[in-house]
């Protein structure tokens, strides 16, 4: 279990970097965990482990083209995720692009505020989630193109 933290808190750090700036990641990372911690009276952890399950996907599409001779046609295909670190990093990037997409304030303050929404369940990182999952039943007549053997 402790491991599984680990990985999280690493995954985290790792799609919030930019420009290989690791103590930044870490930094802003490590005051959105104490103001987390100020505002809420569970424990930071937990808040971020509901958030991340709240806004874990189990379907994905994937986008392939197919040409024929000038025209290309897009088809997205849904596709399960089966690797469960698979999962967990694409809803890390889910609610990480949902903070990225408010315009003011600082980034420790927004990853915060999306962090407490996830684990209510009201943010738009989970709000993401549920579009995809619309978006994969409306295309389920694709799923016999579906690759299997992963």
């Amino acid at each position: 279990m402790k491991k599984l933290k680990l990985e999280i808190k690493n995954k985290i750090i790792s799609h919030l970097l930019v420009h290989g700036e690791k103590k930044t990641s870490e930094n802003s990372l490590l005051k959105s965990f104490k103001e987390l911690q100020k505002y809420s009276s569970k424990s930071s952890k937990k808040l971020v482990q509901l958030a991340i399950m709240y806004s874990l996907p189990v379907f994905k599409l994937h986008k392939m083209t197919q040409k024929k001779k000038r025209r290309k046609k897009v088809r997205e295909i849904p596709a399960f995720i089966l690797n469960e670190k698979a999962r967990i990093s694409l809803a890390i990037k889910f609610i990480i692009a949902s903070v990225k997409k408010k315009a003011t304030g600082s980034f420790y303050v927004k990853l915060k505020h999306e962090i407490l929404l996830n684990s209510q369940n009201k943010g738009n990182a989970a709000d993401v989630k549920n579009e995809l999952q619309k978006q994969v039943l409306v295309k389920k007549r694709f799923f016999r193109f579906y690759r299997w053997h992963s």
